[in-house]
C-alpha cells in the first residue's frame, strides 16, 4: 500500500450487539470496513483520490479512515452519523471530508455534515465541484447496544 492514497470509498453500517465493541465491529461489517485495520485521520481528501464503491486492498490492510460513530443502550434514543467530502473544482487541489455523530436524524446529520464542508471549503479558498455523503440512523432497543457508523476511507 502506498503512503498516499488513490481512491477512497464512503459507507454507513449500523451493528447490534449487547456488547458495545461487538456492535460497532458490526457496523463496521455493515459499511464494509471491518476486514481493514483502520487508522483515523483529519479532513483531507488527497488530490486526486477516486471513489471506488468497495475497498479494493487485501484484508487486514492499514486503510486511512475519518469516520463518525454513535452508539446507545437507551430504548427508543435516536442516534445519527454522517460523513460529507467535498469535491474540488481543481483536480489540482484537495478535497475537504467532515463526519459527525449525535442524537438526530440522518437528514439531519447529513445537512450538518454539507455545511460543514461548505465552510471549509471557502475557508481553504476551495472551489466546490460537489459533495458527496453518506448518512444512517438508527433507535435504541431493549437488549443491547445499537451502534451506527459513517465513514470515508482511503487506501
Amino acid at each position: 500500500m502506498s503512503n498516499y492514497p488513490q481512491s477512497y470509498m464512503l459507507s454507513s453500517g449500523k451493528g447490534f450487539d449487547e456488547d458495545e465493541l461487538v456492535s460497532f465491529d458490526n457496523a463496521l461489517i455493515s459499511a464494509k470496513i471491518s476486514g481493514y485495520n483502520l487508522v483515523r485521520v483529519s479532513s483531507i481528501l488527497p488530490i486526486g483520490c477516486e471513489e471506488k464503491k468497495n475497498v479494493e486492498c487485501i484484508e487486514g490492510s492499514i486503510v486511512y479512515t475519518a469516520y463518525g460513530s454513535v452508539s446507545t443502550y437507551t430504548e427508543g434514543e435516536r442516534i445519527a452519523s454522517a460523513v460529507a467530502v467535498g469535491i474540488p473544482k481543481d483536480n489540482n487541489k484537495h478535497g475537504i471530508i467532515m463526519e459527525f455523530s449525535g442524537q438526530c436524524d440522518a437528514s439531519t446529520a447529513e445537512r450538518k455534515v454539507i455545511k460543514m464542508v461548505e465552510k471549509a471549503m471557502k475557508n481553504h479558498s476551495i472551489e466546490c465541484k460537489e459533495i458527496l455523503t453518506s448518512a444512517i440512523d438508527a433507535i435504541g432497543s431493549i437488549g443491547g447496544c445499537v451502534t451506527i457508523v459513517s465513514a470515508l476511507t482511503m487506501w
